[in-house]
């Protein structure tokens, strides 16, 4: 359809379009500005969103989340029995891509990450089985490795134990699967930041923002000492949360192993890292902080 806004006879912005004589005109001089126009909507109306949904013929836009990439429209009264025949007439590398996808959205779903996230990590699935790397390993244990690298390319806040927790496979096999694809793939990942975690912590926690603050200022006052050490992020992270609270006076022996669990790392580790946070900071700074 033409956008044309004024008359160019009389300069009126009267403009009406008839859609059923296909033509352009002006309301005040009458004057005809297009005509044979053509409609590029579709040829039925609908009058409310339900009758839209039922008669359009038009699928999704393309994703990678999906085997065929979308670009299949099963009619919507056969929809059972198109499936059905689909499933049937795939091979055997298709059906795995196809359940290999199922599983990364239902652990994204599990772990609340975001379409992005699903859709990097199903483009990263596409990329290993060209590469021939899918084969003779669990896909369970492959697809989970893969979402843990996106996430980390996407700086999304999630351990290796919390993916671990949604999978069907252990740890230490989805650990082993991530090293390997790492190397395989030549993907090279920047160190996880601790101070990722600490909001999704403190907000588990309930925590103020205060502390939230705090935390993220320990962090970067001891990040060469961190980086020197090669502590876990979560970890570093969950000690930083407990120097805040104690450097407030708000924190007790029952609240240390709430947040270890929270960070999923035991009161032990959590007490080291703190010890070690805690000796970076002078001691007028921590008079000044309770002040």
């Amino acid at each position: 359809m033409l956008k044309i806004k004024i008359c160019p006879e009389c300069g009126s912005k009267n403009i009406v379009t008839d859609t059923k004589h296909a033509e352009l005109y002006c309301a005040d001089c009458g004057v005809v500005i297009a005509e044979n126009l053509v409609d590029l909507g579709p040829e039925w109306r609908a009058y409310d969103s339900e009758q839209a949904s039922k008669r359009v013929r038009t699928g999704p836009p393309m994703s990678y989340r999906i085997h065929d990439k979308g670009l299949s429209t099963p009619m919507p009264k056969l929809v059972t029995r198109t499936r059905s025949l689909q499933w049937t007439s795939m091979d055997s590398s298709e059906k795995t891509l196809a359940y290999a996808l199922v599983e990364i959205d239902r652990m994204a779903c599990a772990l609340k990450l975001s379409k992005d996230v699903t859709e990097a990590t199903s483009v990263l699935y596409r990329k290993a089985a060209k590469q021939k790397l899918i084969k003779g390993r669990s896909i369970e244990e492959l697809v989970s490795a893969m979402l843990y690298i996106t996430c980390r390319q996407y700086a999304v806040p999630r351990t290796l134990k919390e993916i671990a927790e949604v999978s069907k496979m252990p740890l230490r096999k989805i650990r082993k699967s991530y090293l390997s694809l790492l190397r395989k793939m030549e993907i090279k990942l920047a160190p996880a930041e601790p101070e990722c975690y600490i909001p999704r912590f403190c907000s588990e926690l309930e925590l103020s923002n205060g502390i939230r603050e705090k935390a993220i200022e320990i962090v970067k006052e001891g990040k060469e000492t961190i980086a020197a050490k090669g502590w876990a992020p979560a970890g570093t992270a969950a000690a930083a949360i407990y120097l805040a609270m104690t450097l407030r006076g708000e924190v007790g022996s029952q609240e240390v192993k709430e947040i270890a669990k929270v960070a999923g790392t035991t009161p032990i580790t959590l007490g080291n890292r703190y010890k070690e946070l805690k000796k970076g900071k002078s001691q007028n700074d921590i008079r000044n902080t309770r002040q």
